[in-house]
């Protein structure tokens, strides 16, 4: 699998057969993966998402045409510029990620930064005049920093690589109506506290 999203959202869910008995694996693996394709109507591939130990995944592309304007709205988020149109597409790609949630997931980036926005919508209570990512960075999931004491970063970072994705948590600044917030991805756990930026 390539590393670079393009303008796709994909979705790993965790072989759940790994660590089982070592002689039907394989089988077993491959049992696995047909059950979810015919649970979530999708195709699967497998795929690794373990830096230094392996965690064997099955990824799928998560469908956008739905939203035909998503590759433009991501785009211009992970460049940084005001978003004040199609806000509510954020939801609605966040629901078809959610329907996944059964199962021990990890996301790409894109997928994590519509769990994200979703997160900051919730807390102001409704959707907002404008939406800014201000940073991204991917922090590995084991950190013992809590989130709110980060420091406020100014970059944004590449997707990192799907070999690095089970061992990731996303962290995004983003500005919603004037009001900062940090929000931590893991899989499907968010996490959001309010920031004060420096001007």
């Amino acid at each position: 699998m390539q590393d670079d999203e393009g303008d796709d959202i994909f979705i790993l869910i965790v072989d759940e057969t790994y660590g089982g008995d070592e002689e039907t694996y394989i089988c077993d693996s491959d049992n696995y993966r047909r059950q979810l394709e015919q649970d979530f109507q999708v195709s699967f591939a497998p795929a690794n998402i373990g830096a230094g130990a392996d965690i064997p995944a099955f990824v799928t592309i998560i469908a956008t045409a739905p939203v035909p304007v998503w590759a433009i709205v991501l785009s211009l988020f992970f460049l940084g510029k005001p978003i004040n149109e199609n806000l509510a597409a954020w939801g609605e790609i966040a629901a078809a990620l959610r329907r996944f949630f059964s199962r021990p997931v990890v996301l790409s980036r894109h997928g994590a930064a519509t769990l994200a926005v979703e997160a900051v919508v919730e807390e102001i209570g409704g959707l907002p005049k404008l939406i800014r990512l201000l940073s991204y960075r991917a922090h590995y999931a084991g950190f013992d920093d809590k989130l709110s004491s980060l420091p406020n970063s100014r970059e944004i970072e590449a997707s990192p690589p799907v070999l690095n994705l089970g061992h990731t948590q996303h962290v995004f600044e983003i500005e919603v109506d004037g009001i900062g917030f940090r929000v931590g991805v893991s899989g499907k756990n968010v996490e959001v506290v309010r920031i004060e930026r420096a001007t």
